[in-house]
């Protein structure tokens, strides 16, 4: 089955990757955890570890035969590594809604009274901070926190510079800001992969300009948030469905923490 460039960029960036999550893991929680054989888990890996030796940077280097078993490796090793890391990208993400939760609702407070004051009402916004502090409610508030700062988003990585990024990592953040302006005016109500995207692309943007304006701007970023994390959570986003794969703790899960 054919796949797009963004795509090809994308599984070079990802292989490489997901062999760092299995390293990182240790092979004896990916054999507890998966349907595999100690033998098979065991083979898989040294394959895995010889095609990430011969991986080229430029994906039209690479044979249209070839790229089957590139798709079927990249599959398994996903799979492999989202069954060993299920709990851990759970927890990442109620973490990420908890920590978020109190800045998304004093900022639709804010917004909301500053309506009020003007004569105007939002029934929908209303509605929400009428539900208050249920658990269930959280995330909703935080998703229309994130739906009102879209449009800001947007214009900020209009500036998003590449130049400091490789080959494949510039190529998926530029395909993800042309789809991001494709799609803006007709961008869903509610929380999906588009605004997803559009806070990855400003989260890297931020993090690039911290990296340059001084020598220590990288370590004064959290580890979570490298520019190769957040660029794989792009690319997880914009091709996880094209290459038939399940939500992948790569990439997203890190930055999520």
């Amino acid at each position: 089955m054919p796949i797009s460039v963004g795509a090809k960029h994308y599984v070079l960036m990802l292989i490489p990757s997901l062999l760092g999550d299995i390293e990182k893991l240790g092979l004896r929680r990916i054999i507890r955890t998966s349907d595999f054989s100690e033998q098979k888990v065991t083979a898989l890996y040294f394959e895995f570890v010889s095609i990430k030796r011969v991986l080229p940077d430029n994906p039209e280097s690479i044979e249209p035969a070839i790229w089957e078993h590139l798709l079927h490796c990249v599959r398994v090793m996903s799979s492999l590594v989202n069954l060993a890391t299920t709990e851990d990208l759970e927890r990442a993400r109620e973490m990420a809604v908890r920590r978020y939760y109190p800045h998304a609702k004093e900022k639709l407070k804010n917004e909301y009274e500053h309506m009020r004051s003007e004569g105007k009402v939002d029934f929908r916004l209303a509605g929400i901070l009428r539900q208050g502090d249920l658990p269930e409610n959280s995330g909703q508030v935080c998703m229309e926190a994130i739906r009102r700062e879209r449009q800001q988003r947007v214009e900020s990585i209009k500036c998003l510079g590449v130049e400091h990024l490789t080959y494949n990592e510039a190529f998926v953040v530029e395909s993800a800001k042309a789809h991001v302006m494709s799609r803006i005016d007709e961008a869903p109500e509610d929380f999906g992969t588009l605004d997803l995207v559009i806070r990855l692309l400003d989260l890297l943007r931020l993090v690039l300009v911290l990296e340059s304006r001084s020598p220590g701007g990288a370590s004064a970023v959290s580890s979570n948030f490298t520019v190769g994390n957040i660029v794989l959570g792009i690319g997880n986003a914009m091709y996880r469905g094209e290459l038939g794969l399940t939500v992948s703790a790569l990439g997203l899960a890190r930055v999520n923490k």
